[in-house]
């Protein structure tokens, strides 16, 4: 088969509603493993955020997290590529966060750090109940967010805004002009992401391409979010999913179904047939 990688995002997207992978989606997935094709899940979450059902997959030898911000070799248990945010854009970040009083997270090597009532009470700031459970679970409380951010401000894989909807447009514009050297993204309605400019899952799927020597056209992807529109533009098979927003299903080369309808199964199958 000439395709040698497919690259995944989660929610949304290889993961059902209930976060978990459906047997027929385990069934290609064993399918396309047993064709010794990589099976990379590319995600916004941090790597200890990733389920460990994920990281463990065979066949998953590399996790692309942070939006892009830090790849990880599964089998070595660490990080082999990472592209960290520069400590001006941290600082522009934590004037941002002063001035619009809203709750910052930052991610440092593969953790995430929340404000302390925020992860207490998700549900305040617009989580969904998953969202609320899965945030608890997953991010260490801080006090001061924004003197930690200072004091890691080095370190910092990637910096999340939480906000209401009605004024994530503004903060985006925001965002882009007032910090510098930064791509900002999305991948939930209450959440803008922040990276390094030269990160993004598609740069770093290319990067992970190119240490693979597998090229574009042996490459597959799917997503459902604004965050995933860069990689499926990035490869010849790139695949929206049917549950996408208006925008990842626009930009993709593909449309296939949703994430409760194995879209990642579908369109692995017509894809591999036709690769042939």
């Amino acid at each position: 088969m000439s395709i040698k990688l497919i690259a995944s995002d989660l929610d949304g997207t290889l993961l059902t509603d209930c976060k978990e992978l459906s047997p027929k989606t385990r069934e290609v997935l064993d399918l396309a493993v047993q064709h010794g094709i990589y099976i990379v899940p590319a995600t916004g979450r941090s790597f200890h955020s990733i389920p460990e059902m994920i990281r463990n997959y065979p066949g998953v030898e590399y996790v692309i997290t942070a939006n892009g911000g830090a790849v990880y070799s599964v089998r070595e248990g660490k990080r082999v590529y990472q592209c960290l945010l520069e400590k001006e854009s941290v600082e522009a970040a934590i004037a941002v966060r002063k001035r619009e009083n809203m709750v910052l997270e930052v991610v440092i090597d593969g953790v995430p750090y929340a404000e302390e009532a925020y992860v207490k009470d998700p549900m305040q700031y617009l989580a969904t109940e998953y969202g609320a459970k899965y945030i608890k679970a997953t991010r260490k409380p801080v006090k001061d967010i924004c003197r930690f951010a200072q004091k890691h401000a080095e370190e910092l894989d990637s910096i999340s805004f939480v906000c209401r909807y009605e004024d994530k447009e503004r903060l985006y514009t925001s965002l882009d002009k007032e910090i510098p050297n930064i791509y900002v993204t999305s991948s939930v309605p209450n959440l803008m992401e922040v990276g390094h400019i030269d990160a993004g899952k598609g740069k770093t799927l290319l990067w992970l391409l190119k240490k693979l020597e597998i090229s574009t056209e042996e490459a597959m992807a799917f997503g459902d979010a604004d965050n995933d529109i860069s990689m499926l533009t990035s490869v010849k098979y790139g695949m929206a999913m049917g549950n996408g927003t208006e925008n990842c299903r626009k930009a993709a080369p593909y449309v296939t179904d949703t994430n409760e309808k194995d879209g990642v199964a579908k369109g692995i199958l017509r894809f591999l047939s036709e690769a042939e």
